[in-house]
């Protein structure tokens, strides 16, 4: 009987060692602990590619060759522009060979500058049109003065920009006081002229020289139909719009006549008389250049009524 007692515990022992493998499926919670484990895996898996992963690495060199190939601080300098269009020009050598070797381009690299020059050319200058009502105040003016004239025909020049609306051929300056020869100008410069003469000229040879009086001034140029300085180009002259005189001498009824010529260190009294009248026309005329101005102006007195911007006068 005890025989099969042990060998009842004996198998009984057996089943209850057996019954654990039966029990096996209990750890099979541990394949759904793992399966969090397999959640956390693709977190790893995301930063692997972040280390490894190559495109970054390629796209780091990429902005680098970027400010390469700018250059911005290189570029900025006319030196440095100019290699880099002679590679661009290298790196198409046909298609520019081809475009520079029509024969055709060159002609109209010819014609352009033509038309360039033509367009610097100053513009020709209509004839000034009088004002009827300041040309009759003028010519009353002129009469009361004294002076000897005489109206003409209109003048229009040999060129666009040349003569006179309503000249005047002035014979006399102011009684006694001859224009030699007779000058043809703008009324407005003879008014001037005459003004200039009355207010300043006669009473300052009356202090320079008392005992000459003035007979005659020696007209060097009035109208004329030419540029500034007599140049080849240019803008026209005030001589041909009747707006200029130039004076040569002045004549007394007594002794030599005053040759105009730079006088500025002459000490004597035609010294003093010719500064003196000189810088005073510049309360009649807006240009008025001495002789000794400049290489042009050397042997006479260039007197004009030229209109300038802000009433501006030139006087030298």
């Amino acid at each position: 009987m005890l025989h099969r007692f042990f060998i009842l515990a004996a198998a009984s022992l057996l089943i209850a060692a057996s019954e654990p493998p039966k029990q096996v499926p209990v750890p099979e919670a541990k394949p759904q602990q793992e399966t969090p484990e397999k959640a956390t895996s693709p977190e790893k898996n995301e930063k692997a590619p972040e280390q490894v992963s190559p495109p970054p690495e390629n796209t780091v060199p990429k902005p680098q060759e970027k400010p390469q190939t700018p250059e911005p601080q290189d570029a900025s300098p006319s030196e440095s522009n100019t290699p880099e269009e002679k590679k661009s020009e290298d790196g198409k050598p046909e298609a520019d060979k081809a475009e520079q070797g029509k024969p055709g381009d060159a002609k109209p690299t010819e014609e352009k500058p033509t038309e360039e020059k033509k367009a610097d050319e100053p513009a020709p200058e209509p004839v000034m049109q009088e004002n009827q009502e300041e040309l009759k105040a003028c010519l009353s003016q002129l009469k009361e003065l004294g002076a000897e004239f005489r109206e003409i025909e209109p003048i229009k020049g040999e060129e666009d920009g040349c003569g006179i609306a309503s000249p005047l051929e002035v014979s006399a300056v102011l009684p006694g006081i001859k224009l030699e020869p007779k000058g043809t100008m703008r009324c407005e410069a003879a008014l001037a002229l005459s003004r200039w003469t009355k207010d300043v000229v006669i009473p300052t040879a009356k202090i320079a020289m008392p005992d000459r009086q003035v007979t005659a001034f020696g007209n060097a140029s009035t109208y004329i139909c030419r540029n500034r300085n007599s140049a080849a180009t240019g803008k026209m002259s005030e001589h041909a719009k009747g707006n200029a005189v130039d004076i040569a001498t002045m004549t007394f009824d007594k002794g030599e006549p005053l040759v105009m010529k730079p006088r500025t260190e002459d000490g004597t009294m035609e010294g003093a008389f010719q500064r003196t009248i000189t810088t005073a026309a510049c309360l009649f005329f807006r240009t008025v250049l001495s002789p000794g101005s400049d290489a042009t102006h050397q042997d006479h007195l260039h007197l004009d009524v030229l209109e300038r911007k802000g009433g501006y006068l030139y006087c030298r």
